[in-house]
Order: structure tokens, then sequence, then C-alpha cells
């Protein structure tokens, strides 16, 4: 399997094109920024979903959906984490730049994600071209998976709503400290996964142990709902593996599944032939 490694100034990122152009590992100064790879992987006796038959760590990318669901009268569906995670990409090096694209056949859709460093920035930049030739309703949501034990602070934006997105419950939580006292409250063993609705602002702050923060920005017009998954070696609930991991996710819907949202009358929408293009930064900050 090939595998892509690329220096930039302070930062490391290696990728493998034929899975799903995954990034495995990337670092800033030696830091850490992504869960890694498990030592040992077996699918789990018990169904969570065909997204837990790989190994689960690093980043991929959700496209047209994240949650599995049958969409409008086609009736193939779109599968669990969306489609672009299952396939080959191609993934060259350009100057500051790590450039990863693929042509989708379902729906028909040309993706690129370019990360591209500068000092101690990194601008992800997505660009999708419509060739299906039809109108393109669909939910894109990085899929970046943090160390939750080195993660030591958060911070939130404000939020009209926060809900619990397993149980589907409205929570009694009102104010972004509420919600960061309680994610850090999480005990081992368990897990969960929030959306926070109609954020007031585009912007996370994580603070990792060793003395840094990593600060998320975007759009929170085109990204109205913040999913927060955070799972303190809960899931998958099975001997050797749980995982210790979280989730700052970034939707342009009012929740990971692309038919629902588009029920709801809230996801990207693209007419056949035309580009789209969006940014998600991150920056370090050192504390």
């Amino acid at each position: 399997m090939e595998i892509i490694e690329v220096h930039i100034g302070n930062w490391f990122v290696r990728c493998i094109p034929e899975d799903g152009a995954r990034i495995s590992v990337l670092r800033y100064e030696g830091q850490d920024l992504l869960t890694a790879n498990p030592p040992s992987f077996s699918t789990p006796e018990k169904f969570y979903g065909e997204y837990e038959t790989r190994p689960v760590y690093g980043y991929d990318d959700c496209f047209p959906t994240v949650d599995p669901c049958v969409f409008s009268d086609n009736p193939i569906g779109y599968r669990d984490h969306g489609e672009l995670c299952w396939l080959e990409w191609q993934v060259q090096v350009k100057g500051n730049s790590l450039i990863c694209s693929i042509d989708c056949p379902h729906p028909g859709a040309s993706f690129k994600r370019i990360l591209e460093f500068s000092g101690n920035k990194l601008t992800w930049k997505f660009e999708l071209i419509n060739t299906s030739g039809s109108k393109l309703a669909f939910l894109h949501v990085m899929h970046a998976l943090f160390p939750l034990d080195q993660i030591k602070s958060v911070q939130i934006p404000a939020f009209s709503g926060c809900v619990d997105d397993i149980h589907t419950l409205d929570l009694n939580m009102k104010y972004p400290q509420q919600v960061a006292n309680h994610l850090l409250e999480i005990q081992s063993g368990s897990y969960e996964m929030l959306l926070l609705k109609e954020i007031g602002a585009g912007l996370v702050a994580l603070g990792f142990q060793d003395d840094f923060n990593l600060q998320i920005s975007f759009d929170n017009e085109l990204f109205p709902t913040l999913g927060i998954w955070w799972n303190n070696a809960g899931y998958p609930d099975e001997e050797g593996l749980r995982r210790s991991e979280c989730a700052f996710e970034p939707i342009p819907g009012t929740c990971s599944n692309l038919s629902h949202s588009f029920d709801n009358g809230v996801c990207l929408m693209l007419e056949a032939g035309q580009s789209m293009n969006w940014e998600i930064n991150w920056e370090i900050q050192k504390r």
C-alpha cells in the first residue's frame, strides 16, 4: 500500500491514497493532532455499521452524508460515513500543498481536498464539481478524530439548542461552558454524540496537554450545526476495540443524515455542471 509523507515547516503529514486518502498522521512540532492506527484490528462481533468494519482513526471525508441513508428516489442509498472513504484517490504534493482528488461515481461528482500549510496554519480547501447531470443535494463533514486523552480544554460557540443525537433528546444545556464541562466530565466507558444547533460563530478551540491550542474556524452560515463526538473508551463496546477519541464536526445541515437534513430544508445544493468551493482553517497557538 502506497504511503505519501510530507514535511512542510513544522508540519508532518502521512496520507494513504488507497485508503480513501486517509490522513493517517498529522503532526505539528512532533505533537500528534489525530488518533493513530491501532496496533491490531478485528471486525467487531456486533454490527455497529459498515464504517466499523475498517480501522477507525486519523482523518477522512464524509460525503454526501455521514449516516447511511436512502435519499430521494435513489434505491441504492449512500454508505456509512459516505462514499469517499471506500475509494482509492489520486494524491500529489505541490509546493506547500497536499492535493487529494477523486471522481466519485455515486453520486456523480469530482471531489478535491487540498491541505495548504503556512507557518502555524493549515487551511483545508475543498472543491466539488457536480458531474451527475442533475441537481445534487449533499453534506460534507470533516471527520478528524482527535486523541481524547490529549485534550485538556474545550471552547465552543454559543448555540440555540443542544441535542443528544444518539437518544434524540433535547439536553438542558444553554451555555457553551456547560457543554465543555460536561464533555470533560464524561467517564471512561461512556460516549456521546451531541449536536449544537444554530451556532453563533464558526469557532472551536481545543487545548492540548503540551501547552498549545488548536483553533478551528469556519463559516457558520455554511455550517450551522456543530457535531461533537466524544468517545471515552466506550465504543465500540467490545474488548480490545474501545477507542479514546473525539471529533468536532462542522455540519452543513441539521444533522449528519443527508435525507433528514434535506427534509428539514438545510443542506448544500449544487446544479449540474456547477462547482463549489469552501474551506476550514486550523491554527496552532502556543500557550
